[in-house]
């Protein structure tokens, strides 16, 4: 999917720029500043954008809050956002138990247990 850079806002003015051939001045000029002004909120909305972190991947997992599925001689599942992975813990867990992802190793999830108590996941 092709993705247009947030640099084609600067070139909206100069586009515009053909209102003054086909219009008199006095109406090109005023629809000429409403453009420049509208094409760069635009771009500031886009640079803005551009600067916030990435709140995809494996990177925004981390600090989550899932909970235990089965946890059956070292082997856990857990949910996380509707997911199910593979998790390990230095701490022994049980289903049904909420746990904080520390990190985040391929397709294995590292977890600790949360100190909010246990809970009903499913909310029953």
């Amino acid at each position: 999917m092709f993705h247009a850079p947030h640099h084609i806002f600067l070139l909206l003015p100069l586009l515009a720029l053909g209102l003054f051939a086909v219009l008199p001045w006095q109406l090109a000029m005023p629809l000429y500043v409403a453009v420049m002004i509208g094409s760069l909120a635009a771009y500031w909305k886009a640079l803005q954008a551009a600067r916030r972190p990435a709140v995809t991947g494996s990177k925004a997992m981390i600090g989550g809050q899932a909970v235990v599925l089965t946890a059956d001689e070292g082997e856990v599942e857990v949910d996380y956002q509707g997911e199910i992975w593979r998790a390990v813990s230095p701490q022994p867990l049980h289903a049904g138990q909420k746990v904080n992802i520390v990190d985040v190793d391929g397709l294995t999830l590292r977890v600790t247990a949360s100190g909010r108590g246990d809970g009903d996941w499913r909310g029953r």
